[in-house]
């Protein structure tokens, strides 16, 4: 029998990534307790898309990385035309779900719906399609098949070489002249637990030593604002919109692998918006 030993191993490392991913879920969910719908969290993002994108009439969207809730999802579906939302894992809960669209309902006197019961509920009263586990490298979905592209806060958990294979995928996939809608989120993601240390901890590291406290659950690829500017430059894409905000103060040290002549090396937050070119 002739089995295929690289297939298997990467067949196993799915499945324990995959079984990490939903042990740190159930961690966050009945213990931390920050597996909880919080709309007015995620407001402002959602504002920031709607924004983003308010020049496209009811723009067929694609978004990868797109959680437990779908609230983002759910709130735009008001302002947008079909959503087709992805994800590595597949780490909806719809329970969340529901209590999302309840909050928004009542918050922003959206039209109610009934309960959904299950991931085609979603579709049929939010015009929500959701896929994962998905690669969003490798879509096989067809050429010039959206009007944009929206992500939040999922860019600074993905490898940049990974990061370059999406946006090359969504050269393809989003129509020429098709916007995309990104933001991201900078601070080192171990002190919104953890109160000891700074938001910027993680700029002392060197990559190397940096490599054994970034675990593959939560991977952070500690790229700031000017690294992503200068990817999607490279990448041919027209920077519409560019914005590093929330600067806070440095650590005593920064490793000399990042560039601190760089005005935006201590800001929490991007915004971006790209123009696919035509």
């Amino acid at each position: 029998m002739n089995i295929n030993w690289e297939m298997k191993s990467l067949a196993f490392h799915y499945l324990d990534t995959f079984s990490l991913h939903k042990t740190l879920y159930f961690l966050q969910r009945n213990v931390t307790k920050r597996a909880r719908v919080n709309i007015e969290a995620g407001y402002k993002n959602w504002r920031v898309h709607q924004s983003n994108l308010a020049t496209l009439e009811r723009p067929k969207v694609f978004e990868f990385g797109a959680g437990k809730d779908l609230s983002q999802n759910i709130y735009l579906s008001r302002y947008v035309g079909a959503q087709t939302v992805v994800d590595l894992f597949p780490m909806l809960n719809i329970d969340l779900v529901n209590e999302a669209a309840s909050q928004i309902t009542n918050r922003y006197s959206f039209k109610a719906h009934e309960t959904i019961t299950c991931i085609a509920d979603i579709e049929r009263y939010y015009r929500v399609r959701y896929f994962a586990p998905f690669d969003a490298t490798k879509t096989n979905f067809k050429d010039n098949a959206f009007d944009s592209c929206i992500s939040t806060n999922t860019l600074e958990h993905i490898p940049v070489h990974t990061i370059v294979s999406i946006f090359r995928e969504l050269r393809r996939i989003i129509r020429p002249g098709g916007l995309i809608s990104a933001i991201i989120d900078y601070s080192d993601h171990y002190a919104h637990t953890d109160s000891n240390i700074g938001p910027l901890n993680f700029l002392q590291y060197s990559a190397e030593k940096f490599k054994k406290h970034n675990c593959n659950i939560h991977y952070q690829n500690r790229l700031r604002h000017y690294d992503y500017a200068r990817i999607f430059e490279a990448m041919g894409y027209q920077c519409l919109r560019s914005e590093a905000s929330n600067i806070a103060p440095p650590p005593t040290w920064i490793s000399p692998e990042f560039d601190q002549s760089e005005p935006s090396l201590c800001a929490l937050s991007g915004v971006f918006l790209l123009r696919n070119p035509e």
